[in-house]
């Protein structure tokens, strides 16, 4: 089986090396093949270079693969020094690829944390047959910092029937201790691969054993203490040896006489053309015959590939039939160093050329720029990279190189050609370096828009202008530019042609994003339909989920979350199914239904959502999405060290986001802090952003972020709280008055509810019990269809105070949905109202009356609809003006109400006009 593609157009190792010579049964191999399946959890190989690290491995997965073990091999080489690098190569062996996304939606989903993905490799080998054994070679070429993080989790929270094997030249960063501690390692360093003398002569054959001796064999032991390089190479030089002892003599085995000894011995053997040959493909990681013709000219490639797999000279398989190979590093490093004296400058140029174009040709993009850098020759990488960026980034290809040559090519003031360009922002956005992104965006655009003017016509980089603004849209989303966003959506929609469906599906909802944020719902709506439109036609699971998850978020931002909740829940079970758990956008779309089932008051469902949010949140999302999730952590919060939700981790989220989620946490926490009773910490809180609890206006340096409505009405919420904690009621007030009209004025009843409460709180605090009744009877109203049922928890002490000093038939709730509700509250005070407590039952049941009206009170009630006043009743039935108060009173108890409107709509409720 040939060698498998993976990104980027790499021919990558994942299967082990065909090796051209056979294995020597050694005491530690024959140790391990004991068993058909590995007897611990960790294979830990860690020798330096030539200790035969690969070649012990390969022996290993020759043996369980045999033995019929799900077996898979992942090879590191020197391009390989990213933990990322590492789990695309993981991802490749053991997931598989998927279909290639579209790159816009590739860009909204991000640079994947590392987490989310390690994750998700931990889900996959739960897949994986049992048992299964997996083998990292040379990972010591990871040189990334972050390697632990990796292969902590696959050595201690992978299934226990998935097993590993590591090899490296240096102890690798996974915690040793416990391993040892738990019995997961076992430890195979040089002492265990160094050849013995029985072993050296198993691999040199009795034939060459004979014309040596035993002393003599014994003497390649100690010279070479068991090094497996050198003795290969004692091998090599003394079997084509004439006289092998004399040969013997001069050889040493140290490692400074490696160099000489391929020179003299090794390479002599050989013609001047073959030696020519090895030479000039010393530059090539790996190689097949092809290749070797092209970069050399050789027509003889093949002969010469022929006689070195013959001549067993370090030249290594790469798959099963034989037709790609790579040199032993060791030989690689040595074959170099002479290429640099013996083979002129022009020459070794004109190969790495060669090979880059051939490697472009063949689809190996990683090589073909990597040898086009290497000749010094920008204007081929510059053309290579116009070519192929495109595919080489939607392909997931190593976006942190493709950004590194781009920046080397600039670096070196070379201008990278149109495509290359594009896609170079693109990488950018989606390693989050946002900043850079919008300034190159910017720079690339103008040197477009001087293109199209010099020429006088668009030409064929209209498309690319098109795209280009789709990024720029993107930018401006990402960095909370939404003003920005605002214009370039806005012409970008103006001029909707044949554009992609997901692109106008991305920047449709961008446009809903920026409105919904600015409380413009029914523009936002507008916004929505044509993204639900467009993304319908293009068959993204992902843009699916964005599309709904922003949709929902609307009714989200008016406090409709009885009609959302379900949506919100179908579309984040639509997301599992489709992309799973450690998905980012499923992630993104739990954090916000945190939020929703917060409001509701459904806490348990709640902390469950933020625990899969928070795993994302500090990478996937946008402002607002990542906003609602903090805000449904900062609700849940009880304010004690041992909580689960940890402030700090709220904060670090925060930090990573343009400074308006910052401001937006602070002022969720002077809210919460307030609620807690904890006014000095709240009022810390709010120094840090311009908040007082004498009012006033907020220091400048506090607005960045307060140009969006959003952030505007968390900042006054923030200022009402501390205002109402610190007894300045009068400028409380006359903050809620203004807010309420603002807030009626975008149709939030969510918030309308939030300050009908504060305006409860005020006037209780003025000793005004009345209107605090009326305008928590208004909080219900707004509230009970909408179920939303935590502001009532967070001033749950206020209101009990308030309901235990209030009649029942005070209230006067109108519908039935409004009675229960208030009931659903009640059932969560610390109520001392014996009458209330009593009368709960009633008030809850559908259709049901505390006592039934009185022949005299169901004729009030006819009377009272036709419009008559007291007196116009006291008339008409003969009574005093005071008797038929009394009567009305009466009435208002048994039917639960405090007005005749009230009356009226709950007799009609109850079908009490038609007695």
């Amino acid at each position: 089986m040939p060698a498998r593609k993976v990104r980027g157009g790499r021919t990558a190792q994942l299967e082990p090396p065909n090796l051209a010579f056979a294995l020597v049964q050694t005491r530690l191999l024959a140790e391990m093949r004991r068993s058909v399946t590995p007897a611990i959890k960790l294979i830990s190989v860690v020798a330096p270079t030539g200790y035969g690290k690969t070649t012990f491995a390969t022996a290993l997965h020759k043996h369980f693969s045999t033995a019929g073990l799900n077996s898979f091999w992942i090879a590191l080489d020197d391009r390989d020094t990213s933990t990322e690098r590492v789990i695309d190569l993981l991802e490749d062996a053991l997931i598989g690829r998927h279909s290639d996304p579209h790159p816009t939606q590739t860009l909204l989903r991000g640079d994947e944390p590392l987490q989310n993905r390690i994750d998700a490799l931990i889900d996959a080998m739960a897949q994986l047959p049992a048992p299964s054994l997996v083998f990292l070679d040379n990972l010591g070429y990871c040189t990334d910092e972050t390697l632990g993080l990796l292969l902590d989790p696959l050595l201690f929270r992978s299934p226990s029937s998935v097993h590993f094997l590591f090899s490296s030249t240096e102890q690798l960063p996974f915690n040793l201790t416990r391993a040892r501690l738990e019995g997961r390692v076992r430890e195979i360093g040089f002492a265990d691969l160094s050849l013995r003398p029985d072993e050296i002569r198993t691999l040199f054959g009795p034939e060459l054993c004979a014309q040596l001796g035993d002393a003599a064999i014994d003497s390649i032991a100690r010279q070479t203490e068991g090094w497996q390089a050198a003795v290969r190479l004692a091998q090599i030089i003394l079997s084509t040896a004439d006289k092998p002892l004399e040969a013997l003599e001069r050889f040493s085995g140290a490692d400074e006489d490696l160099s000489n000894l391929l020179n003299r011995q090794v390479l002599a053997g050989f013609s001047p053309e073959a030696r020519r040959f090895l030479l000039e493909i010393s530059p090539l990681r790996s190689f097949c015959a092809e290749l070797c013709r092209q970069v050399t000219g050789d027509d003889d490639a093949d002969r010469h590939l022929a006689l070195l797999l013959r001549r067993n000279v370090f030249v290594i398989p790469l798959d099963r039939n034989r037709s790609w190979y790579r040199l032993h590093g060791l030989f690689r490093e040595f074959l170099a160093e002479e290429a640099q004296r013996a083979v002129p400058a022009e020459r070794r140029t004109q190969i790495l050329i060669r090979a880059a174009e051939w490697n472009e040709r063949n689809g190996r993009w990683l090589d073909a720029v990597d040898y086009a850098l290497a000749a010094g020759s920008a204007p081929l990488a510059c053309a290579i990279l116009e070519r192929v960026a495109a595919t080489f980034v939607r392909d997931r290809g190593d976006l942190r190189q493709y950004i590194e040559w781009i920046e080397r090519l600039h670096g070196d003031g070379h201008e990278v050609g149109w495509e290359a360009d594009f896609w170079y922002v693109f990488a950018l956005v989606f390693h989050r370096r946002y900043e850079t992104a919008r300034q190159h965006n910017e720079r690339l655009a103008l040197r477009v828009e001087r293109e199209q003017d010099s020429s006088g016509k668009p030409g064929p980089l209209a498309e690319l202008k098109r795209r280009i603004e789709v990024l720029r849209v993107c930018v401006d989303i990402y960095t909370d530019r939404l003003a920005d966003a605002r214009v370039h959506l806005t012409r970008w929609l103006a001029e909707r042609g044949a554009d992609d469906p997901f692109d106008v599906a991305t920047v449709s909802a961008a446009a809903s994003i920026s409105l919904s944020s600015a409380f413009r719902f029914v523009e936002s709506r507008q916004m929505m339909r044509v993204a639900q439109a467009a993304i319908a036609q293009s068959g993204s699971a992902y843009g699916v989920g964005w599309v709904q998850l922003l949709a929902a978020m609307i009714d989200m931002f008016e406090g409709d979350y009885a009609a959302v909740h379900g949506d919100i829940q179908a579309a984040l079970a639509r997301a599992r199914a489709a992309l799973g758990e450690g998905a980012g956008i499923t992630r993104t779309i739990a954090f916000v239904a945190a939020r929703c089932a917060v409001e509701m008051g459904l806490d348990e469902e709640a902390r469950g959502l933020l625990n899969q949010g928070l795993r994302g949140a500090h990478t996937h999302g946008v402002v607002d999405t990542t906003a609602d999730g903090l805000d449904a952590a900062v609700k849940l919060w009880s304010g004690r060290p041992d909580d689960p939700i940890s402030i700090p981790l709220l904060r670090e989220i925060a930090a990573g986001y343009p400074p308006r989620l910052g401001l937006m946490l602070s002022c969720m926490l002077v809210q919460r802090l307030v609620r807690l009773g904890r006014l000095d910490d709240a009022l810390a809180e709010g120094a840090h952003i311009g908040l007082t609890a004498s009012g006033g206006e907020p220091r400048l340096a506090a607005l960045d972020g307060l140009q969006v409505a959003r952030a505007a009405d968390l900042y006054a919420a923030a200022q009402i709280e501390l205002l109402i904690a610190a007894g300045q009621l009068r400028q409380a007030e006359a903050l809620i008055a203004a807010e309420t009209r603002i807030a009626r004025q975008d149709g939030r009843n969510g918030r309308l509810v939030e300050l009908a409460l504060a305006e409860m709180a005020v006037a209780i605090c003025s000793h005004n019990p009345q209107p605090a009744a009326r305008h928590f009877v208004r909080a219900i109203g707004l509230a009970a269809r909408r179920r939303i049922l935590r502001p009532f928890r967070d001033r749950a002490e206020t209101i009990a105070g308030l309901v235990n000093e209030t009649k029942p038939q005070s209230w006067g709730f109108v519908l039935d949905e409004e009675r229960r509700f208030f009931v659903e509250i009640c059932n969560g005070l610390p109520l001392t109202n014996s009458f209330l407590v009593e009368h709960l039952d009633q008030l809850q049941g559908e259709g049901q009356l505390l006592e039934t009206p009185t022949a005299r009170e169901l004729q009030l009630l006819s009377l009272i609809e036709a419009g008559l006043s007291n007196q116009q009743l006291a008339d008409r039935l003969s009574l005093s003006v005071a008797t038929v108060k009394w009567h009305l009173y009466n009435l208002y108890t048994k039917l639960g109400v405090s007005s005749r409107s009230a009356a009226l709509a709950r007799a009609r409720a109850l079908n009490l006009m038609s007695r």
